[in-house]
């Protein structure tokens, strides 16, 4: 099957990189907007985790809209993040938990790091079926920050992280 040009109004073309970037500065911003409105803070609650994962712009956007905008399933899941945020969980064989890594994950002050997954899953249409990585960041005090959402590519039944 023939992907699209055009999937939930992500321009699928491998060179949109700019386009994605600015729809994905957006989405947050909206997202913030909605969550701000309806929850009166800025974070969704994870249900794997039991806790809060907050959005803060120059943290989950900035990171995001670096890596995500390379690839339009990237794109698609910040378009769906609070789905995600919210059912994100555990992959087996894969540790939950790691120390920061990048000078990045540590000049934002990350104590720890979590990794969850989320499962696109379409029986209409192939390509809407893929897996989705989430980073959080965990600060001192305990809160968790949206860190990174990117597409997880999967070769021969591995998965490349």
């Amino acid at each position: 099957m023939e992907i699209p040009k055009i999937i939930d109004g992500i321009d699928t073309d491998k060179n949109a990189n700019s386009k994605r970037r600015i729809l994905i500065r957006q989405t947050y911003m909206d997202l913030l907007h909605h969550l701000q409105q309806t929850k009166g803070k800025k974070a969704v609650f994870n249900t794997f985790l039991g806790v809060d994962v907050y959005i803060i712009m120059r943290e989950s956007e900035q990171k995001t809209s670096n890596s995500a905008a390379y690839n339009w399933q990237s794109t698609y899941a910040v378009k769906h993040l609070e789905k995600v945020i919210k059912n994100a969980k555990a992959k087996e064989g894969v540790p939950i938990y790691s120390l920061p890594k990048t000078g990045k994950q540590k000049s934002f002050k990350y104590v720890n790091m979590v990794v969850l997954f989320y499962e696109f899953k379409s029986e209409e249409y192939d390509y809407l079926n893929f897996t989705i990585k989430l980073t959080l960041g965990i600060k001192n005090d305990g809160r968790h920050i949206q860190y990174s959402v990117n597409k997880v590519d999967v070769v021969k039944n591995k998965i490349i992280l």
